[in-house]
């Protein structure tokens, strides 16, 4: 029988990006070489998308729609003037 995916599924996955992305920048703060990050993220982040319950197809689903989402949002950051200096 196929588990039931819930919202709280989809967060999960979506939370293993965040969380990849944050042991990244710790790990790297401490000086870890970068080739043993990049295994250390991976292993971290496939073993949340494991838990997740989702099957293959719907990860690589919700992963698709948040690069869409980040893509969109580097556009229009891109295209924008946020973050520079304004004279009043």
């Amino acid at each position: 029988m196929p588990k039931v995916e819930s919202d709280r599924n989809v967060r999960y996955v979506e939370g293993a990006v965040l969380s990849m992305l944050r042991l990244r920048r710790y790990l790297l703060s401490r000086g870890v070489d970068p080739d043993e990050v990049e295994n250390r993220i991976r292993k971290q982040a496939l073993g949340m998308l494991e838990a997740s319950g989702l099957p293959k197809e719907r990860i690589v689903k919700v992963l698709k729609e948040l690069k869409h989402v980040v893509d969109s949002l580097i556009e229009i950051v891109e295209a924008s003037d946020i973050g520079s200096e304004r004279e009043e």
